[in-house]
């Protein structure tokens, strides 16, 4: 028996030695299932920054070699990543389509970068996407598999250590709740943000569909938040620094949830967190908690540079509809929207005013397309005036939306519809053309001309094709040089400022002027200066706003026109609606003027009366009237003081 026992024991050993090296082998395995899955976020994730890096117009052959050489690895299982490939059917299946979609992708690419349109890029890098995380998924539940068989075999070596003592037992039971927990440690983190330790946003919006399929009675709500003018932490003291922000912030917010709540990270500075709630004051005193904790961090921001957080919420009481998570999202983020760069505000529910709103701007996204085919946008111009003689000089070239029934839609109210749908370029160059034609128009007919600006966005500016398709259509109605401007803001020109230095060389070479518009409201603006080849500084109406030290706001104007001046650039100063702002601007050289002291924002056919012979005529003649009144009035002061020192 003792023999038996002895042989049995060491049958036992060595089943347990070969399960250890086993259970090693899986082990390593598992990390290397980790690895695959990092990688392949890595591919998921490179292959849409590629993306947008090409529609933007800005190429990065790196960021594709790097995609390139780690979908190869992935392939053969031989490269520098260490990569190994699993024999598991359905994630090499995933892989072999993953790979065949990638060189779609680049395929798309090429088009883009030969100047094609980037619709198709866009459908097929989702579809990468799709096809990214569905490989993830495969490897995940690869993982999860031999995590199981490795279960199995522990828990049958236990039951036979049993036999030859507890002690064994009492090892092997060690081992298996080790791997155990160092599996749920990988899938935790395969489904964490690396940065912040928030959800990632793909599980994010799985958890938060599992609670909302069950119907659960409770009040439940989403949240969107994110920091106001983020990008200027990370541009002033660094992305390590921007990143030190938000994984505080993040934390600060975990460290608020409750039980069945959740946050998630987007991207950047943009975070998503699911709450249930009794009453809505909740949801703001947690978010105010929140902040007040991580505004409460030592030596987190340098003294005196502030930051504020805008937060939207949707709560599932105020929505009509049957709305998946992204949908609630998405309304979250409208009601967001709401209160940004509002310093007195900021939380804001999602409503039915809001609703309304989102209602209104489906309608005016819908009819966009068909507004410019029939011509329903209309050109109105505002003139510059020289402040010396009162002439008009230029115009800007603006736009209105004149429904077939006779309403009217302000820029306000369909431009930034038009910008958060992407939607603003083609609208863009239907006014720059309309521009161009009734240019074009006169002067075929020998009429008098004066140069005109249009304002460009950014979605336009950063389009291959804008400099060559605006200087198409200038040639096409014979424009001379010098007569057409280019205005951008410099909040845009800040951003690349390498490639604008580019594209106004170009539109130079075209025969186009360029203009800065909004001057002073960033804080690049001197800088920029000295870079761009700026024909035109525009003086943001801001400057000019009543409050504050009239003499000091004075001093600055004077003292930022005489240095434009000294660069040899034109400069306009922007709603200007006072005589005594009109007078100054005449006493320090001022250029030009544009507001409603002269004129409003009007319809071609009455700018074009401005310009008639006629009406100069008339305007010459009243100038004149009031030059020779204004002459006798002096004469008859001088008379009347001559008579009193008689």
């Amino acid at each position: 028996m003792k023999k038996w026992a002895k042989s049995l024991f060491l049958v036992l050993l060595v089943l347990l030695v070969l399960t250890g090296i086993s259970s090693i082998r899986l082990i390593s395995s598992i990390s290397d299932y980790s690895t695959l899955i990092n990688y392949v976020g890595i591919v998921r994730g490179g292959s849409q920054r590629l993306v947008k890096l090409e529609m933007s117009g800005r190429s990065d052959k790196a960021l594709e070699e790097y995609v390139d050489d780690i979908l190869t690895e992935l392939q053969t299982g031989n490269g520098r990543y260490g990569l190994k490939r699993p024999r598991d059917t359905a994630y090499n299946e995933c892989l072999e389509a993953l790979i065949v979609q990638w060189d779609v992708v680049k395929d798309e690419i090429g088009r883009v970068r030969s100047g094609d349109e980037s619709n198709r890029l866009l459908d097929e890098s989702e579809r990468l996407f799709g096809i990214a995380n569905e490989t993830v998924f495969a490897i995940e539940n690869y993982s999860k598999n031999q995590g199981n068989i490795l279960t199995r075999a522990l828990i049958g070596n236990v039951a036979g250590c049993l036999i030859a003592g507890i002690s064994v037992a009492i090892s092997v039971f060690r081992h298996y709740f080790d791997l155990k927990r160092h599996t749920e440690e990988l899938v935790y983190l395969a489904d964490r943000d690396k940065l912040t330790g928030a959800y990632e946003y793909n599980k994010f919006l799985k958890e938060a569909q599992a609670v909302l399929d069950k119907k659960s009675p409770e009040q439940l709500a989403f949240q969107r938040l994110d920091f106001e003018n983020f990008k200027y932490i990370n541009d002033v003291f660094g992305y390590s620094y921007g990143d030190s922000i938000l994984r505080r912030y993040a934390q600060c917010l975990m460290d608020t949830l409750r039980d069945g709540e959740f946050v998630g990270r987007i991207m950047a500075d943009q975070f998503v967190v699911f709450r249930r709630y009794k009453d809505k004051k909740e949801l703001t005193d947690l978010q105010a908690q929140a902040d007040q904790a991580f505004f409460a961090t030592e030596h987190l921001l340098p003294e005196r540079y502030a930051v504020s957080i805008a937060s939207g919420f949707c709560c599932l009481e105020d929505v009509l509809e049957d709305l998946d998570a992204q949908a609630f999202i998405n309304r979250a983020n409208y009601a967001q929207k709401t209160i940004k760069n509002n310093p007195t505000r900021h939380y804001a529910f999602y409503n039915e005013t809001i609703r309304e709103k989102l209602i209104e701007e489906n309608r005016i996204k819908s009819r966009v397309e068909m507004a410019l085919k029939q011509k329903e946008f209309v050109v109105y111009f505002q003139p510059k005036v020289s402040p010396l003689d009162g002439e008009i000089r230029g115009a800007e070239a603006l736009v209105r939306w004149q429904l077939p029934d006779g309403q009217m839609f302000s820029p306000g109210v369909f431009v930034p519809i038009l910008e958060r749908n992407q939607m603003i370029k083609e609208l863009d160059q239907y006014v720059f053309g309309e521009v161009c034609r009734l240019m074009g128009e006169r002067l075929r007919a020998g009429k008098k001309v004066v140069p005109v600006s249009v304002n460009v966005s950014k979605l336009r500016l950063y389009s291959l094709d804008f400099v060559d398709t605006y200087a198409k259509l200038k040639e096409e109605n014979r424009i001379p040089d010098g007569y057409l401007e280019i205005e951008f803001t410099e909040t845009v020109a800040f951003e690349n400022i390498n490639y604008m230095l580019q594209i106004m060389k170009e539109l130079h070479e075209k025969g186009f002027r360029c203009a800065m518009d909004d001057f002073g409201k960033g804080y690049s603006s001197l800088g920029m200066l000295k870079s761009l080849p700026i024909d035109t500084v525009k003086l943001d109406a801001s400057f000019f706003q009543e409050g504050g030290d009239n003499e000091k706001q004075q001093v600055i104007i004077t003292s930022i026109l005489t240095l434009i001046r000294q660069l040899h650039m034109d400069v306009v100063a922007e709603g200007i609606e006072q005589k005594d702002q009109v007078d100054f601007l005449k006493g320090i050289g001022c250029d030009f003027i544009q507001g409603f002291y002269f004129y409003r924002p009007m319809p071609e056919t009455e700018f074009a009366k401005l310009l008639e012979p006629v009406f100069e005529a008339q305007r010459d003649e009243e100038k004149s009237k009031s030059m020779t009144a204004g002459i006798n009035k002096n004469l008859d002061t001088a008379c009347i003081l001559q008579g009193s020192v008689l």
